[in-house]
């Protein structure tokens, strides 16, 4: 097993060399290029109106048949188990100045065993103005919507704590941990009726307001929860509702995808300063490459093939480019990424399931 893991590391560290030379020797085949036409520019814009909507695509239940809006959630209090960097973007989406949907004052969170004196105590009181408590059960006691935001493999012990105090009716479950099942988180707090759970997959985006997050309703989870997570989620960025077995290939194409765009946008500005640019300018001028690449495709509609066209002139700069990040390999590094992400979201899963039954 250990060689076959290292096998895959050797792998996936190859992947990314090929990638970061792919797009350092695009970046230097425009440079070379001394083009004299013009790339047409893009010029129509169509505000997509679901950028910032919840999309509703999960059969069963459906949130669109009730919304919550800002004004219903002023009463929530919403509390963290865990206070890592996930937990923190999140919070941050929530109680955003621009976009946020809390104030601070309601948001809790049980930063870890050593409580109050854990040096995350002060990023949640002092930076995002939260409430620490204690113990995870003062976030039960305290709140109405619970975020599980531990490690996977934490879950369940996360559960164990919570089960003596959790309440089916008044509490709402909401976890973001790869690998594992709202099924299984149902099982762990071991309520005589079965918890509500929802299954969220965010990214770090959150912090600045431009997450996308896969939302999925567990077997006991109501319209109502839906419709509220979607909700606390949207002050974050964009949401799509998924089926649960499909919470897997979110964390690969989203979860996972900002890592892969940091590395995207780092190699751009290699390639950069390879040509001569100072360093920061080249990583702002790569940052904001790919920012409004992004947003085109949002707002126009139109395919990424579609626009990638439009810039690339016969014989010109950009189709030299492209035909490097050809050579080198670049979507199917990507679309491996994407896979490597998702195939360990399911191994997490199967790791809990043999876990839990060992212990039996």
């Amino acid at each position: 097993m250990y060689s076959s893991l290292a096998s895959q590391r050797d792998s996936l560290n190859t992947n990314n060399q090929k990638m970061s030379t792919a797009l350092a020797r695009a970046i230097h085949a425009v440079v070379a290029q001394k083009s004299t036409r013009d790339i047409d520019h893009v010029r129509r814009r169509r505000v997509a109106t679901h950028h910032h909507r919840c999309r509703r695509r999960r059969s069963g239940v459906d949130a669109r048949a009730s919304s919550t809006t800002p004004e219903a959630l002023k009463d929530v209090k919403v509390g963290f188990i865990g206070a890592g960097a996930m937990a923190e973007a999140i919070a941050r989406g929530f109680t955003s100045p621009t976009r946020g949907v809390l104030d601070a004052s309601r948001v809790y969170a049980y930063v870890g065993p050593r409580g109050r004196a854990s040096p995350r105590t002060e990023v949640w009181e002092q930076s995002l103005g939260a409430r620490v408590v204690d113990e995870a059960r003062d976030v039960a006691e305290a709140c109405d919507v619970i975020i599980l935001a531990v490690k996977p493999h934490m879950i369940e012990h996360s559960c164990q704590e919570l089960k003596k105090v959790i309440d089916v009716d008044r509490h709402l479950v909401v976890s973001v941990a790869a690998g594992v099942s709202a099924a299984s988180i149902e099982r762990w707090l071991g309520s005589h009726h079965a918890a509500r759970v929802v299954r969220v997959m965010p990214n770090t985006p959150c912090a600045v307001n431009e997450a996308a997050s896969g939302v999925a309703a567990g077997d006991k989870a109501t319209e109502s929860d839906m419709a509220l997570v979607c909700a606390l989620m949207e002050s974050c960025g964009i949401v799509e509702v998924v089926p649960e077995k499909l919470i897997d290939a979110v964390v690969g194409v989203s979860g996972s995808g900002p890592a892969y765009v940091f590395q995207v946008i780092e190699a751009m500005a290699d390639g950069g300063v390879l040509n001569g640019l100072n360093r920061d300018v080249a990583m702002r001028l790569a940052a904001q490459t790919v920012m409004g690449a992004a947003k085109m495709v949002l707002e126009t509609g139109e395919h990424p093939g579609a626009l990638k066209d439009k810039v690339c002139s016969p014989n010109g700069t950009t189709i030299r480019a492209v035909a490097a990040l050809e050579r080198g390999g670049v979507r199917a590094a990507f679309i491996d990424a994407v896979c490597a992400s998702t195939n360990r979201s399911i191994e997490l899963g199967a790791e809990q399931r043999s876990s839990h039954t060992t212990k039996k």
